[in-house]
């Protein structure tokens, strides 16, 4: 996994490596990186099942948010194998 992670990393844009940082901002901010730890820990193994599960609820998301720009751009980024290992690196560095 550690591998897909690292190619992940070396293919990602700026734009992508920026949006991740500001994820796992967000989430050590509001004090949940155990949680977000644990949760993404134990979905790793899923994390296509969890991308196509967000591209399914995406209608219902649009009805909340007129433009769920975010919201898409997190599933673009979980349909590719490592990525929630580089937002676990992420987190783990700002415990």
């Amino acid at each position: 996994m550690s591998d897909d992670a690292d190619q992940l990393e070396q293919r990602l844009g700026d734009k992508d490596r920026a949006f991740l940082d500001e994820l796992a901002d967000g989430i050590a901010k509001r004090r949940l990186t155990a949680a977000a730890l644990f949760f993404l820990e134990s979905m790793k193994p899923m994390s296509f099942v969890s991308a196509s599960m967000m591209i399914f609820l995406r209608p219902v998301i649009t009805t909340v948010w007129s433009d769920p720009v975010r919201w898409d751009h997190v599933t673009r980024l979980l349909e590719q194998r490592g990525a929630i290992e580089l937002l676990l690196r992420r987190l783990e560095a700002r415990a």
